[in-house]
């Protein structure tokens, strides 16, 4: 379908038009449908001034959905229909063979990016409209707690903002209502009382994180305000509610409200770290950097692994196990006990999920202080087990590739893997890892790295990963003349920064030109 003529178009959609939604409903015929959709609202944008019976085929199709929009709303794949004819409305489509030809392996919400409401064909924006406010006449209640229910008022949210202010303004009014009703269902009610339905449930919490997104500042306040300041100790523990005060802190609209949740939300880093809430705790800190919040993160963080200061080493291996300091001990002098057989155990600590979360998230905000010594002192053994492990390999990244972390401190780092690294590139987490070291490397350790893969040549050509290290390093040409070699990195190296320094100039006219429209906006404001 994607080479369709106009005419082939047409005639499919005459076939298709009266079983419209049967077809919509399919899982598998609703996949044709969709593509037509997609292929013909991509026509119109393409060539808008010939395209009168595709705009009748258009208004025949979205009339059909909106009178059977109930229906299309309770089943999956009608549901995901409708969310895709919505954004196909205002969006255009990327005209990009090789994700076509991937579309269903890749996602079909790819295909757009939302286009100026300007742009909007005029046809296509009195469809939108008809559309739009046949779907916020839906009970938006009912819609917010149903799994097919929910993305499709999230869609909502992000498109109308952009499209219809009327309709845009009603949905948010309707969802934020929504938040007044109280669930007591809980285990902890009789200590904290009810808390907001919509935030426990989760379709409600999925709808809720996309309104905090889009509200405006004196919103995000009222909201903080009225549902979040008195609850947002137990909703920040709960293991679905948790998620909206993520985005609450991600979007804090202002310096008193950040103010309001770091106060209540320091001292209970220990409890959201027993209940695997870790994303709460690197919004916190971010938060509290944002707003220039006075609090010593290190001595909370501290407090909360039981951590002496003078034992400060251990920080890191606390937090990748996510264990308190005593427990962490404990294990250490387990190890040192023979086996049963009389062998000695190995000293290893557990890299596990929400550890490695905590520490990417340090790392990317570059509180490294508490962890430097902790990564820069540890064992070959640990050094190859956290690159290996599928968990823990991804903190490492997160500190190489960093942008908040020193250089010296990643080849201080990179110093300490240089004995193990051939037992890296083998492995399909570290292998990864290595090319986090390589790009983080200057020349000199990459000329060390190299020597060391050098030794272990046909061992790196015989495997998948190995192979792959071996050309990006490009240690053929090292292998026949450094000279070469460095000659080449060099080159790479400068080509890398100027391509940054490009980007990087891009983003700042980008940012001076918001800038500008900002300050012409408030001017016409004021006259």
């Amino acid at each position: 379908m994607v080479q369709c003529s106009q005419e082939i178009l047409i005639t499919l959609g005459d076939l298709i038009l009266p079983y419209t939604t049967e077809i919509a409903c399919h899982n598998t015929a609703s996949h044709v449908l969709e593509l037509l959709i997609i292929r013909v609202i991509g026509l119109i944008y393409k060539s808008p001034d010939s395209v009168t019976r595709l705009l009748e085929l258009a208004e025949g199709i979205f009339r059909k959905l909106c009178l059977n929009v109930k229906e299309l709303i309770d089943n999956p794949h009608g549901s995901y229909t409708l969310r895709l004819s919505l954004q196909v409305l205002v969006g255009n489509l990327v005209e990009d063979e090789k994700k076509t030809k991937k579309r269903w392996s890749i996602g079909r919400e790819q295909f757009f990016r939302i286009s100026d409401p300007q742009n909007i064909h005029p046809t296509l924006r009195r469809i939108l409209n008809k559309f739009t406010k046949r779907l916020v006449k839906e009970d938006i209640s009912g819609l917010v707690y149903k799994p097919q229910g929910a993305p499709l008022v999230t869609v909502l949210l992000q498109l109308l903002g952009k499209t219809c202010s009327k309709y845009f303004e009603k949905l948010k009014s309707e969802i934020s209502s929504l938040l007044g009703e109280s669930e007591s269902d809980y285990k902890e009610v009789d200590k904290y009382g009810p808390l907001p339905k919509m935030a426990l449930d989760p379709q409600g919490s999925y709808v809720l994180q996309a309104l905090l997104k889009v509200a405006s500042k004196s919103e995000m306040e009222d909201m903080f305000t009225r549902y979040y300041e008195s609850t947002l100790i137990p909703l920040s523990l709960h293991p679905i509610a948790n998620y909206t005060v993520q985005s609450l802190i991600e979007h804090c609209p202002s310096s008193a409200v950040a103010q309001g949740i770091c106060q209540k939300l320091f001292p209970l880093f220990e409890d959201l770290l027993a209940e695997t809430a870790t994303g709460v705790v690197i919004s916190v800190i971010n938060c509290a950097r944002r707003f220039a919040v006075t609090s010593d993160i290190s001595k909370i963080l501290l407090q909360s692994f039981h951590i002496p200061e003078d034992q400060i080493t251990f920080t890191f291996r606390c937090i990748m196990s996510l264990t308190t300091y005593d427990i962490l001990m404990e294990k250490i002098e387990h190890s040192k006990k023979p086996t049963q057989s009389g062998k000695p155990r190995r000293d290893r600590f557990e890299g596990t999920l929400h550890g490695s979360l905590l520490a990417q998230g340090l790392f990317k905000l570059g509180e490294i202080s508490l962890l430097e010594d902790g990564m820069c002192t540890l064992s070959e053994d640990h050094i190859v087990y956290l690159c290996n492990d599928k968990h823990a390999s991804h903190a490492i990244q997160a500190f190489l590739s960093s942008l908040n972390i020193a250089g010296n401190v990643k080849h201080r780092f990179i110093s300490t893997t240089l004995p193990v690294v051939d037992k890296l590139v083998t492995n399909p987490q570290g292998s990864h890892v290595f090319e986090s070291l390589w790009d983080a490397a200057d020349l000199e350790l990459k000329s060390r790295l190299a020597q060391g893969l050098l030794m272990k040549e046909q061992v790196l050509k015989d495997n998948t990963y190995g192979a792959i290290i071996w050309k990006k390093c490009n240690l053929k040409s090292f292998k026949m003349g450094q000279k070469g070699w460095e000659a080449s990195e060099k080159r790479k190296k400068r080509d890398l920064q100027e391509f940054r320094e490009l980007i990087n100039d891009e983003n700042d006219s980008v940012s001076n030109l918001v800038v500008k429209k900002r300050k012409v906006k408030k001017l016409k404001a004021a006259s």
